[in-house]
C-alpha cells in the first residue's frame, strides 16, 4: 500500500510556502508532504526528519535530485539537526503524528494487530525497547499508566489482568498473541459495537510507550517555535485526543502566556504571545478525503504562525 498523507491540501494551503522559504517536515515518512510543497514552489529547501531508518533511506533516494536534506533523527533533536545543516531559522513545519501505512503492511514490524509478526513497533529499529519487553516486563502499574491513559481503553483492568496471567506461563512473542488476549479480556456485547477493532488501542497505547511519542511531542513543538522565522507556521496533525491535547496546551500556551490573576486591569508578568492560532478550533478531513482514506477519520490539524517581532 502507498502511504496517503492526511489534509494535504489543507496542509499546503496553510503552511503558506513563500519564494525561497526553508521548511522541515519533522515526520517525513515516505515524503507525502514534501512532495506535496516542492509542487508548489521548485525554489525552496526542506529538511526531512523521520526516526525510521528504513524511511530515512528511502527519502534520500526519492528526493536525491531535490533540494531535500534527509536526517534519520527524532524530532525532538530538532535544533541540533538545523545547527548540523547550518539553519538558523525556517518558515514552516510540519508535524504528521503516528505511523504511515508502510509501518502496517510489514508484518515484520510488528505495528498490525491484523498481521502476525514480532512484538516489536519501533520506529528506530537501533533502540533496544520493544513492545515484547513492554508487555512482558512491565509491572501491573506500568502497564495501567500506559494503556489507561495513553490509550484510553476503558477496560483496560481486565486486559492488563489477561496479559499477567498469560505471560506468567509463557512469554507473549506475537501480535496475534497479544490481539487474542485483548479481545478475551473484552465482554463481547461491548465487542459487536465497537467501529474499531478492539485491540486497537492497546496497540495504539503501547506503539507510544515504545517510540516515547508523547515526551518528543512535547519538546519537539518547543523546538520548533523556537526555530521558526517571524510568521512562519507551525502545521500539527494528530491522530487521537491524547496528542491533540498536547498540541493545544503548547499552542495556548505560547499564544496567551501571561500568568497575572484575570482580575488585573493590566498584565504586570511581562510575558507577550509568541504564536497566533490561525485556527480556533481543529480542522477535520473532509468526508470524501475519509471515504478515500479511511486512516484520515480521527485526524485534526492545527495551526500557528509565529507573532512577527517575537522570540521564543
Amino acid at each position: 500500500m502507498i502511504h496517503i498523507p492526511v489534509l494535504k491540501n489543507e496542509i499546503s494551503t496553510f503552511l503558506n510556502v513563500k519564494h525561497g522559504g526553508i521548511y522541515v517536515d519533522c515526520t517525513a515518512g515516505r515524503g507525502g508532504h514534501i512532495s506535496s510543497i516542492l509542487d508548489l514552489r521548485k525554489d525552496i529547501l526542506v529538511v526531512g526528519i523521520d526516526k525510521d531508518p528504513v524511511n530515512a533511506s528511502f527519502l534520500e533516494k526519492e528526493f536525491k535530485d531535490k533540494e531535500v536534506k534527509v536526517a534519520c533523527s527524532d524530532y525532538k533533536y530538532l535544533d541540533d539537526v538545523l545547527s548540523f545543516y547550518n539553519i538558523k531559522e525556517v518558515d514552516g513545519i510540519i508535524f504528521d503524528l503516528g505511523f504511515s501505512s508502510v509501518h502496517i503492511d510489514d508484518a515484520k514490524r510488528g505495528f498490525s494487530f491484523n498481521k502476525d509478526g514480532p512484538l516489536d513497533m519501533r520506529y528506530d529499529t537501533r533502540q533496544k525497547l520493544t513492545a515484547e519487553i513492554v508487555v512482558n516486563e512491565y509491572t501491573a502499574s506500568q502497564l495501567q499508566k500506559i494503556i489507561k491513559e495513553y490509550g484510553e481503553e476503558t477496560f483496560h483492568r481486565g486486559i492488563i489482568s489477561a496479559i499477567i496471567e498469560q505471560r506468567s506461563k509463557a512469554r507473549i512473542t506475537s501480535t496475534k498473541q497479544l490481539r487474542n488476549i485483548i479481545h478475551g479480556a473484552i465482554p463481547s456485547r461491548f465487542k459487536k459495537n465497537r467501529n474499531v477493532d478492539p485491540a486497537t488501542k492497546t496497540f495504539q497505547a503501547i506503539r507510544i510507550e515504545v517510540n516515547s511519542e508523547l515526551d518528543s511531542l512535547g519538546v519537539g513543538i518547543d523546538k520548533a517555535v523556537g526555530a521558526l522565522k517571524s510568521g512562519g507556521r507551525i502545521c500539527v496533525i494528530s491522530f487521537h485526543s491524547v496528542e491533540d491535547r498536547i498540541v493545544k496546551r503548547k499552542f495556548n500556551g505560547y499564544a496567551n502566556p501571561c500568568v497575572c490573576p484575570r482580575n488585573l486591569a493590566q498584565c504586570l508578568c511581562g510575558k507577550k504571545p509568541v504564536l497566533k492560532l490561525i485556527v480556533k478550533t481543529p480542522i477535520l478531513p473532509s468526508d470524501e478525503e475519509i471515504h478515500l482514506n479511511p486512516r484520515s477519520r480521527s485526524a485534526k490539524l492545527r495551526v500557528a504562525e509565529k507573532i512577527k517581532g517575537q522570540n521564543s
